[in-house]
């Protein structure tokens, strides 16, 4: 890395030549990485995080058109299953959260919100959460369409100063014709405030994770069927969350039969434990 220098022409690599290889949006994601006041170093490496959150945006949009064609934006469904719960939730608080940066003109760490929040919560474990019912179609897919619809849109609006190019190929062509840097900010959602949604699917993601690294271990392929996943969980109230996450933690595990119990029946053995949740893989 080098610091930015108009005697050197910006550094070993001109700017305009990062342009021309990774595009205005990913220099501008490396523009954006630097708290006001501070001396930008410009980093190649940064520069190509930036291209690859482009990529992935671009191709997130166009797996969800699909999904997203006709769809009415107000129809919520009543068939909110605990995942569709779980990101509207977080994507209230990203609202608020990413708001409250940009007016204290923080946009490094409103594009850190944004980010974490399309890669932890959107993209790796919501839409894999979802996929099975979206394909599914129908009144089970409804739920999984409105949520996939607000939170998606929200992610390009508070993208969008950071990536205005991309941000208003994808708007334009799946959201609405209007440009996306002439719509109103995202304003928080009451409706979506869920605590107890926000709970249940942190677990979510817990035991999906813990199912890829056995997988992972076991030199599978994530895809790989299983035959069943016991879950063993204490807290009534968690418990109760996970029953209603069943159809999202078939689809993120490719298990064919989900479990949920108070105890363990004395057969079946843990093999992942963290103090809330005790889990069985059966191949």
């Amino acid at each position: 890395t080098t610091k930015l220098s108009k005697s050197k022409g910006g550094g070993p690599v001109a700017p305009l030549t990062m342009i021309a290889n990774y595009s205005a949006d990913a220099v501008r994601y490396w523009a954006a990485s630097t708290a006001v006041g501070k001396d930008a170093i410009i980093s190649e490496e940064k520069i190509q995080a930036g291209a690859k959150l482009v990529t992935k945006l671009w191709n997130v949009a166009r797996f969800s058109q699909r999904f997203l064609t006709d769809t009415d934006p107000a129809a919520k469904s009543a068939a909110l299953t605990l995942a569709d719960r779980w990101l509207l939730a977080q994507t209230d608080r990203l609202i608020r959260r990413v708001t409250q940066h940009f007016t204290a003109y923080d946009y490094a760490a409103a594009k850190n919100e944004t980010e974490a929040f399309f890669w932890h919560v959107l993209a790796d474990n919501y839409l894999e959460m979802a996929k099975m019912r979206l394909y599914a179609g129908g009144e089970a897919a409804a739920g999984g369409q409105y949520a996939l619809y607000h939170a998606l849109l929200t992610t390009l609006k508070l993208f969008a100063p950071i990536l205005p190019h991309v941000t208003e190929r994808i708007y334009t062509g799946l959201f609405d014709a209007t440009s996306i840097h002439r719509s109103a900010w995202p304003v928080p959602q009451p409706a979506w405030q869920d605590e107890a949604a926000l709970a249940g699917g942190e677990a979510l993601v817990e035991i999906a994770t813990a199912v890829r690294h056995y997988k992972s271990e076991h030199s599978l392929p994530l895809g790989a069927e299983l035959a069943a996943l016991h879950l063993v969980v204490a807290d009534a109230a968690l418990r109760e969350q996970l029953l209603a996450g069943t159809a999202d933690l078939q689809s993120i595990t490719r298990a064919r039969e989900i479990v949920v119990v108070e105890k363990k029946d004395g057969v079946v053995t843990a093999v992942i434990a963290n103090g809330r949740i005790q889990i069985t893989i059966q191949p």
